[in-house]
């Protein structure tokens, strides 16, 4: 017991007698109270995060990242709770050589686990890895969303032609029995339009699908744009002609584009076919220029116009100005998107400048796709045959 006792006594104070922080602070009651208080609040507060940390640490699966967390908790725990706890034991009893004792054992834990802290790269790469994936869910539910717009937008515009076609054919049916030659004639012309709506719908579906799901790669080859241009003109003419639309294009003479003509016919196609859709009066006009080794290529049109807010909305598939009723007459809203893709598949890209009430111009600009320039200034197409027409 006496043996005890002396420990005690050391531990205590020593044979100088070492004071305690009580007396150091001169017994003020306020301060020595306020001061305990504080201390086991603050150790308290270290115990009721380490149990959180302990109880969400439960449900992980075994792995680096939870050996790392692991330690920084016990690290954490011990550092707090023993730093903290001590300094009233101090106020009351001068063990200072117990405190040293729990230093040195506060040293050795310390640099254990700071000598392991390079485990907790493997924190950070989890929480890396878990940003990733949440960007990556995202994108998914995103992509998800088009797709659901994309299938809804599809099933509508094809219901409205196909339950046309059935109506039709009742109609005609009808009329069959009834000997009525000129409703039958109405009923198949209706017929006709309804399978031609379905069919374009389809193609234009079949198309934009081929751009997203398929590697397709372009066929360059040299070829005369005046050519080209008067073709799609040509095309066009009836149907600007069946509007009262003036319809003209013009070239630099002897210019050859170096680029895959199927899929430039097939965006001129579709910005002349979309200038002729929503133009009630006035011209459309397709014009080429070139500017060093780029080809440029400007659709311009005296029709509706676009909002400023949507000159980008309109290059998303199955989005129409002035269309929520999704009516077929006005087309589907994929030739827009389509073009843009074909002109990014062409290395080029295909912007809009627009008025509201003044009309539209859509640029298509193609880098390094002029092989043979004459310097010779603009002149309608058709090797120097007028491509303008007047169909007012």
């Amino acid at each position: 017991m006496t043996g005890l006792g002396d420990l005690f006594r050391w531990f205590a104070g020593g044979p100088d007698g070492y004071m305690t922080l009580s007396h150091c602070m001169k017994g003020d009651t306020f301060w020595i109270t306020l001061t305990v208080v504080l201390d086991i609040a603050v150790a308290m507060g270290y115990v009721l995060i380490a149990r959180h940390w302990w109880e969400n640490e439960k449900s992980l699966p075994a792995s680096h990242a939870k050996l790392a967390l692991g330690n920084m908790k016990r690290i954490f725990l011990f550092c707090g709770t023993c730093g903290y706890l001590f300094i009233p034991i101090k106020l009351f009893w001068p063990a200072w050589r117990l405190y040293d004792i729990f230093m040195m054992a506060l040293v050795f834990f310390t640099w254990r686990y700071a000598l392991n802290a390079r485990q907790l790269r493997v924190v950070y790469h989890e929480l890396g890895r878990t940003k990733q994936l949440a960007f990556e869910l995202e994108e998914s539910r995103a992509e998800s969303r088009r797709k659901s717009f994309f299938l809804n937008a599809i099933s509508h515009d094809l219901r409205t032609p196909l339950n046309g076609l059935m109506l039709q054919a009742d109609l005609a049916e009808f009329s069959l029995v009834a000997e009525d030659s000129e409703s039958l004639r109405e009923s198949l012309r209706e017929i006709k339009a309804c399978a031609r709506t379905t069919a374009d719908l389809l193609g234009s579906f079949l198309e934009l699908g081929k751009l997203d799901w398929s590697d397709d790669p372009s066929r360059e080859s040299g070829f005369l744009v005046a050519d080209l241009v008067e073709h799609v003109v040509k095309g066009a003419r009836s149907l600007a002609q069946g509007k009262g639309l003036e319809i003209r294009s013009s070239s630099p003479e002897g210019l050859y584009l170096h680029t895959d003509r199927v899929k430039l016919e097939r965006i001129l196609q579709n910005l002349v076919g979309n200038a002729i859709k929503f133009t009630q009066a006035g011209r459309v006009e397709v014009s080429v220029e070139a500017t060093g080794p780029d080809a440029v290529v400007h659709v311009s049109d005296t029709g509706v116009g676009i909002p400023d807010g949507l000159r980008e909305t309109i290059f998303e598939e199955f989005y129409q100005v002035d269309n929520c009723e999704r009516n077929s007459t006005k087309g589907f809203g994929l030739g827009l998107s389509i073009a843009r893709r074909l002109a990014r598949r062409l290395r080029g890209e295909l912007v809009v400048e627009s008025e509201v009430g003044r009309g539209s111009r859509f640029t298509l600009t193609l880098p390094g796709a002029v092989a043979v320039a004459s310097p010779a200034g603009p002149v309608p197409s058709g090797r120097g045959k007028s491509a303008s027409a007047s169909l007012g």
